[in-house]
């Protein structure tokens, strides 16, 4: 990755406010969500202008930007919609199911946005200061996706992740996913505070695994684009 004299890529400003925002969505309204009922219009806000800044400044493409749009969708509408169908065709539609299209239609999405932000951070262009803020929220992204895939095995191992009191993670979905976005945070991080533990083999492999990607993030690419962005300040400057 090398230093281009070029102008700002149009979608950089697009970065930082997508990291305002997905900062606001984890510490804010995710722990909100769990002690007052009303903050759910925070976080079902926060997720739908995250969503239409991506849509919107990430791609001008319009084969992505329908891709995208799509997700959107199948997110918001798509479990509502198969539960409806299954229910005229005389089919089951168990809460499991439901929340397996939810988490996997949450991924997908999350999945593409994350690598829409790579190609903008790490891609052609000098390294504005927004790039370095786009670089913080590659790591945030990458913990929320860790967190929807613990969510996904707690629902069907209910006892994968524990509490070392003995006590089960949070039934309510809510609370649930509150619990998970602070132990994915709390494992990226390699921060271990121990009051809560992996047991499933499965969920001990994902959470080492991203404690490795926790350490080697900051420690190579985040580091990288800091110096690219030093470098070019002081071209600038000079």
């Amino acid at each position: 990755m090398e230093a281009v004299a070029t102008r700002p890529h149009k979608a950089d400003p697009s970065l930082s406010a997508l990291l305002i925002v997905q900062a606001v969505t984890l510490f804010v309204a995710v722990p909100l969500g769990t002690e007052y009922p009303a903050a759910h219009v925070l976080l079902d806000g926060c997720h739908l202008l995250y969503a239409l800044v991506c849509v919107a400044a990430l791609t001008r493409h319009r084969l992505l930007q329908g891709v995208l749009l799509v997700g959107l969708v199948l997110v918001v509408a798509g479990p509502p919609a198969a539960r409806d169908a299954m229910t005229r065709m005389g089919l089951g539609f168990s809460p499991t199911l439901q929340h397996d299209l939810i988490e996997i239609a949450a991924f997908a999405f999350n999945m593409a946005v994350t690598l829409l932000v790579a190609g903008h951070v790490f891609g052609p262009g000098r390294v504005t200061g927004h790039r370095v803020r786009g670089a913080v929220l590659l790591y945030l992204n990458i913990a929320a996706l860790f967190g929807i895939a613990f969510n996904a095995i707690l629902v069907h191992w209910p006892g994968a992740i524990m509490m070392t009191t003995g006590a089960p993670i949070a039934t309510l979905p809510g609370a649930r996913s509150a619990a998970l976005t602070y132990f994915s945070l709390a494992t990226i991080t390699t921060t271990g505070y121990g009051d809560v533990v992996p047991v499933l083999p499965l969920a001990r492999s994902l959470a080492n695994l991203e404690a490795v990607i926790g350490q080697l993030f900051p420690a190579t690419l985040l580091a990288r684009i800091v110096a690219l962005n030093l470098a070019h300040t002081r071209d600038d400057q000079g």
